[in-house]
């Protein structure tokens, strides 16, 4: 059984689109994980008729990528061969490379399956610039960047092993590149299997100040998976600066008490 994890929060806009298009897609079940929704995410998705939609609805909002990790939880206590993230507002015509992903894990042995979204770099702002850098030092540190150059799991639709979650857990999930760490570190198989241009996602453009946020929560992610594949204190400074961005809002205490509940 292959699942795709689909986090929602507040994607009435789009959310049909890429449900639609996942649905085209190989998946055998998609796992919505609707939280802190104000708007009518659920109403949309209710709307769609289709047996392969889960719908999961928390009323508080869970944080940046922690419904990632309870959506692997949820997929694997079901007895998920691998998971597949998209996020809600990808509305791209992206079920192709969706496709891709799923056959190399599917039929050549990969754990991690990464999209390429800078397969040719662009113009970017300074923070982009920087988030970028950080990139390409961690899976330089890792050893990958001849293998995945930019590469990671927070940015872009991706997909995970079972075998990989035996090794990581799914506290990694809540920060993606922690996850590609310890892949690394279990020496499992990391791919990139796919290449969509950023623009081709068709995410919901947001504002300058949230995408300074989401910059510095990846930046941040970037630190600890570094100290985490050298098995140092996790921290997220570097030079005199403090990379928090979203961290905070991230509800590890809902994730800890799920998988604690789930696996007594």
């Amino acid at each position: 059984m292959i699942y795709a994890v689909v986090p929602a929060k507040d994607e009435g806009d789009g959310i049909d689109k890429t449900l639609d298009m996942l649905i085209k897609t190989d998946v055998d079940k998609i796992l919505i994980l609707i939280n802190g929704s104000t708007d009518n995410t659920l109403e949309k998705v209710s709307n769609i008729n289709s047996n392969k939609i889960i719908v999961n609805y928390f009323n508080k909002p869970l944080g940046l990528d922690i419904p990632r990790a309870i959506g692997a939880l949820f997929a694997y206590k079901d007895g998920a061969e691998s998971c597949v993230f998209v996020d809600g507002d990808m509305t791209g015509d992206i079920e192709d490379n969706i496709n891709e992903i799923i056959y190399d894990l599917s039929f050549n042995n990969i754990d991690m399956a990464l999209t390429d979204c800078y397969h040719e770099i662009q113009n970017n702002s300074n923070m982009a610039k920087i988030l970028l850098a950080f990139r390409r030092q961690l899976n330089m540190e890792l050893g990958l960047f001849e293998k995945i150059g930019y590469a990671i799991p927070s940015h872009g639709p991706h997909g995970v092993s079972r075998r990989f979650i035996d090794k990581v857990g799914f506290e990694s999930f809540a920060m993606p590149p922690v996850s590609l760490a310890l892949a690394a570190k279990n020496n499992l198989n990391i791919k990139v299997s796919t290449i969509i241009p950023n623009h081709m996602l068709k995410s919901t453009i947001k504002d300058e100040y949230h995408a300074c946020q989401i910059a510095k929560t990846i930046i941040g992610d970037c630190i600890e998976a570094s100290l985490t594949y050298q098995c140092n204190p996790s921290k997220r400074g570097f030079d005199g600066m403090e990379f928090l961005g979203y961290h905070k809002s991230r509800r590890f205490d809902i994730l800890k008490y799920l998988i604690e509940d789930d696996f007594k």
